[in-house]
């Protein structure tokens, strides 16, 4: 980040200065932002949030040890031993407060934000949008889980005075949530991935989901793009005369379907890597290798390419770059474990993405066993037992369609609907189990080489455990 004054952070704020020398708070400057007190450092802005587990408050001293010039209080301190460089700035809600600081921030910057939503592949939507516009630009994207209501604000201070284009992710939960992260954000351009389940438990249905997924276009200015995905059923009908469409008379189909402006075709994928040609709303076309399997994988690069395109970016030299994409870690990287293969997609889980990376277990070539290690997906509330079972069914109606399933393991008491749907099917060994250290087990005792594992979960299922213990 570029520095910035104290008293340019109080008025953004709308806070008061609580401790320190009120005339010099435009001389005393902040170079670094965080929430983490393990992250503070000299010229530091530490916020204080409350959170459900912990409370920022309580790290305030060991802030101000390590160099704190600025602290963003909700709560009446004791400043007796707070030395009089650093500055603590009241306000009645600190997480609101310092996204006012974030989009003032953001706002100092005219260069072009890329938005990136959806209820599956966002991130790796972003990564491969932000690896496209490399081979162009200087690029700032968003860091590890940095998508949440505090993680949008402290993205924005990753961008500086050297940033051409900022590829920022933004996760809802709730209703509302995504309307205060496109106004921080602001972004110019925006993509959303898909409609899913993820979070109906909050939200209710898939069409609340994809109304708060459209509000990303509130932020818009001057009649942004927005880029949907033409496969996905919720998304293909969308038009800018929707309801919760605003700031943007534009609207670009990507991905496979026939009614794609940008659209994947002669795709070639061999369970491993991926081929195909990509027409650019026929005004030119180009080839794409991906190193990474899957027709998800496909509209992901579609999606980078339609961005990359629009700011000026060779195509070719884009697709370049695509083709040195890898997985971010738990995201469908694959191990050889003495001649096994195990797929760690382990980070989260959502009905759709199970689905997806079913489909790139089933199309990797295996010289042995096929085995899906599943566990619970959390977070769809009422519906969660009907959602596992209709994985169940796709699993064992994909059997007879030749996509198989040899053995299928389950961890956690929603993922057993999975197991008892699936074990209808004659030909899918089926098992339950209700510790991760029995299934690492089970593995380390029966994988030989040539089997193929995928392992998924959502994260509080902690799966990435038994990828470790399998390593």
């Amino acid at each position: 980040m570029d520095k910035i004054s104290v008293i340019d952070i109080c008025n953004a704020a709308h806070g008061e200065i609580y401790s320190g020398n009120e005339k010099r708070a435009g001389e005393v400057y902040v170079d670094n932002v965080t929430s983490n007190s393990k992250e503070v450092a000299k010229g530091t802005l530490f916020i204080c949030v409350k959170g459900e587990r912990t409370d920022g408050h309580k790290y305030i001293p060991q802030a101000v040890a390590q160099g704190a010039v600025c602290v963003l209080i909700s709560e009446d301190m004791d400043c007796q031993d707070i030395p009089d460089e650093c500055y603590f700035i009241k306000v009645s809600d600190t997480l609101k407060a310092f996204q006012a600081v974030a989009a003032w921030y953001r706002k100092r910057y005219e260069i072009p934000v890329i938005g990136v939503s959806g209820s599956v592949g966002k991130t790796t939507t972003k990564e491969m949008i932000a690896c496209a516009l490399s081979a162009g630009k200087n690029v700032v994207k968003t860091i590890g889980n940095k998508n949440s209501q505090l993680g949008v604000a402290l993205m924005m201070f990753e961008i500086d005075k050297d940033t051409e284009i900022a590829v920022i992710e933004m996760g809802i939960s709730e209703k509302g949530e995504m309307d205060r992260l496109t106004h921080i954000a602001a972004p110019e351009t925006a993509v959303v991935t898909n409609i899913g389940v993820s979070h109906i438990a909050n939200l209710g249905s898939r069409d609340n989901i994809r109304k708060e997924k459209l509000c990303i276009t509130h932020g818009f200015e001057n009649q942004g793009i927005l880029y949907l995905c033409g496969n996905d059923d919720m998304l293909k009908n969308v038009t800018v005369d929707s309801p919760e469409i605003s700031g943007t008379d534009r609207i670009i189909f990507y991905g496979s379907a026939d009614n794609c402006n940008v659209c994947a075709y002669n795709i070639q994928n061999d369970g491993e890597k991926t081929s195909f040609d990509v027409n650019m709303d026929n005004k030119a076309s180009v080839h794409v290798n991906l190193s990474v399997p899957g027709i998800h994988n496909v509209h992901n690069a579609c999606a980078a390419l339609c961005i990359a395109a629009y700011y000026g970016v060779d195509l070719n030299k884009a697709a370049q770059k695509l083709s040195e994409y890898t997985p971010m870690a738990m995201r469908g990287q694959t191990y050889d474990i003495n001649g096994a293969v195990i797929i760690d997609d382990t980070y989260n889980s959502s009905p759709d993405s199970v689905k997806s990376a079913l489909n790139v277990l089933w199309d990797r070539k295996c010289g042995g066993k096929r085995i899906a290690v599943l566990a619970d997906i959390l977070e769809l509330g009422e519906v969660s037992g009907e959602l596992h079972s209709e994985l169940g069914e796709y699993i064992s109606g994909a059997y007879s369609d030749g996509k198989c399933t040899d053995v299928l393991i389950t961890y956690g008491e929603a993922a057993k609907h999975i197991a008892d749907a699936a074990g209808k099917r004659d030909g899918i060994e089926v098992m339950s189990f209700d510790s991760r250290k029995d299934i690492t087990e089970y593995l380390k005792a029966r994988l030989n080489p040539g089997d193929v594992v995928l392992i998924k979960g959502s994260r509080g299922m902690k799966m990435d455990e038994i990828v470790n213990a399998l390593k």
